[in-house]
């Protein structure tokens, strides 16, 4: 066998590996077929990264919102269609552990918290509880099958290889009685409020998602509070509700931050604005950071903070309904840029953002893009970096790694080393978790 051409994890993409579509026409919310629309292509440079770039969505929230402030760029090619490269919506994302660990708490939350409700328990450690966790399989079954459904939706990811996902598989796996233990750390702080009533009133978000009803007295995990005349939307970890009022629990799984005091005012407001939700005109009692270790009770803001929020709201989303319509999607660059899933698309960071390699100290990961000059070696490559001129020296993880001679590149995560017989030269290290992406042209 030869060696093996330049793939999605280990190079180029091969468009065989996430399926080909057709480019197909956007049905945005509230519109019929004949009023569909030809979406915008926005030409990232990169081989198999013509990108169909999204509508304004029907509802903001607090997360398209925030990312759509710190880089419009961002928001856009995330969210936009990719048909040369794969038939499923946005860009494909590199797994974040951190981020599917985050998921799987809350899934696994909201399964028992339903649960135990449903059964009426008022405490987690009652005898009925402890009966409807037996039923479930215990916490760290239920943590099994929500981490199982969020694996799930990897299939077809053209930037996962099989051995990646193995990796991922395995240290989540391993990861699961750390799960067990914050799970029921949660569970053993919170307070249940069984009887939420039947629904009394019911409706249609805008966009025509799911039947939406009254919140009415007891525990209502993960749920959609919407202000349809702000086009806002948010989904509540844990909202329950009494005679005086509704208490919003938002579970983090990482370090205190203070954007999560503004999410929670955020959801006070929706709470106050949804009269679905709220037809009682309930005030909030209480905002909640639920933490892994402690709990941070949030101030409750005051009508008049209320107002001023909503006023706040309105000009932001009509700014970025302005940014989301425009044909180039504007580029921030910062520090934001070395985690973003779609750097590799962005022209502006490799022209003012990404290090040369001189510049990256002995062991430090960073990004680099260059011509692919000649085959040095087996497992190395020398490549002409763009920015600066030099030659860098690539070492690959296996000889099948094999990037396209003369031809121009971007790579992702590689490792900056130095040889202590030869300080001045540049060498860059590959993994298997490093990407290669192929420039057009």
């Amino acid at each position: 066998m030869g060696r093996q051409g330049v793939g999605w994890c280990t190079g180029v993409p091969d468009r065989r590996s996430g399926g080909h579509a057709e480019p197909t026409r956007r049905q945005p919310a509230g519109t019929a077929m004949a009023d569909l629309i030809e979406p915008k292509s926005f030409d990232t440079g990169v081989l198999f990264g013509r990108a169909l770039l999204p509508e304004g969505p029907a509802m903001w929230s607090y997360s398209s919102l925030k990312e759509i402030e710190t880089c419009p760029r961002r928001y856009a090619l995330s969210r936009a269609d990719y048909p040369e490269l794969w038939g499923q919506n946005g860009y494909p994302r590199v797994p974040v552990p951190a981020a599917i660990k985050g998921d799987v708490v809350h899934g696994a939350l909201e399964a028992i918290v339903r649960a135990l409700v449903r059964a009426g328990c008022s405490s987690t450690r009652s005898a009925d509880a402890v009966a409807v966790l037996r039923e479930l399989g215990g916490y760290t079954e239920v943590a099994k099958r929500v981490l199982a459904a969020q694996l799930a939706r990897l299939d077809g990811n053209p930037r996962l290889s099989s051995e990646r996902r193995e990796q991922l598989t395995r240290a989540l796996n391993d990861w699961l009685p750390e799960a067990r233990e914050q799970i029921q750390t949660y569970l053993t702080r919170m307070e249940l409020h069984p009887g939420a009533d039947a629904p009394v009133k019911a409706a249609t978000t805008p966009g025509g998602s799911a039947t939406r009803h009254a919140a009415r007295r007891g525990d209502h995990p993960e749920r959609e509070l919407v202000a349809t005349d702000l086009r806002l939307k948010g989904r509540v970890d844990l909202l329950s509700v009494d005679a005086n009022g509704a208490w919003i629990t938002d579970f983090k799984t990482g370090a205190e931050d203070p954007t999560h005091h503004d999410q929670l005012r955020l959801y006070a407001l929706l709470w106050v604005t949804d009269t679905i939700a709220n037809p009682d005109g309930l005030d909030v009692s209480a905002l909640v950071a639920a933490y892994p270790t402690h709990e941070v009770e949030v101030p409750v803001p005051n009508a008049s903070e209320l107002s001023g929020l909503e006023r706040e709201i309105i000009a932001r989303i009509e700014a970025a309904e302005a940014v989301a319509t425009s044909d180039v999607p504007t580029a921030v660059v910062g520090e934001h840029c070395g985690v973003c899933n779609v750097r590799g698309l962005c022209d502006r960071y490799w022209t003012t953002s990404a290090p040369n390699t001189a510049e990256v100290a002995d062991g430090d990961w960073y990004d680099l893009q260059g011509t692919v000059v000649r085959e040095h070696g087996v497992k190395s490559w020398v490549l002409r970096e763009t920015k600066s001129g030099h030659e860098v020296l690539v070492r690959t993880p296996t000889p099948s790694f094999a990037l396209p001679i003369g031809l121009e590149v971007r790579v992702l995560g590689a490792r900056r080393t130095v040889d202590p017989d030869d300080e001045d030269s540049l060498i860059a290290v590959l993994t298997g978790f490093s990407e290669v992406l192929r420039l057009a042209g």
